[in-house]
């Protein structure tokens, strides 16, 4: 498995992961509706955009030429955040490739980065009811911060909850 960074030939792949991504992991968290709803193609057009424009922090790992997960991270959007803290935006996997190790190596590769980039910390935000990315997240050495937000999706309000790691180094 190769991590690289991003370029816009890669938007379809990574469009139809998160579509495929959200629709398995947020059952039964995120309205129903709201999932069937997602469109690769309006995904598309946005990940095209992003990354013709040259956004940076954006990654994919592939094997055998086939792209298997993505993640974007950078300097954290948070009101209250240090320069020095990161923020993992997102990471998702294609659910055939679930529990394989590619969430893992896409993230030691940019954790390292982070690293290397001067940042001493870094947060994700997760809802609240995502048991499985908590898992994930915990597993990773990130703890809850204490602090959360409300979000909508399809008409119906989510918590989300902050973790947060140090960086180290």
């Amino acid at each position: 498995m190769v991590v690289r960074h991003a370029t816009p030939e890669d938007s379809r792949a990574i469009a139809t992961i998160h579509v495929l991504s959200w629709q398995a992991a947020y059952q039964g968290v995120v309205p129903a509706q709201f999932l069937a709803s997602m469109s690769v193609d309006q995904r598309e057009r946005i990940w095209r955009q992003r990354l013709e424009q040259g956004a940076p922090g954006t990654w994919v790992i592939e094997e055998h030429g086939g792209v298997l997960g993505w993640i974007s991270a950078g300097p954290s959007r948070d009101t209250d955040a240090l320069p020095s803290t990161s923020e993992l935006r997102a990471i998702y996997v294609d659910p055939k490739h679930w529990r394989r190790g590619v969430g893992q190596r896409l993230w030691d590769e940019v954790e390292d980065q982070l690293r290397r980039s001067g940042f001493s910390d870094v947060t994700v935000w997760v809802l609240q009811d995502n048991a499985g990315a908590l898992a994930f997240y915990r597993s990773k050495g990130f703890v809850v911060d204490g602090i959360e937000k409300t979000v909508e999706l399809g008409g119906t309000e989510l918590v989300e909850i902050r973790l947060r790691k140090g960086l180290g180094g």
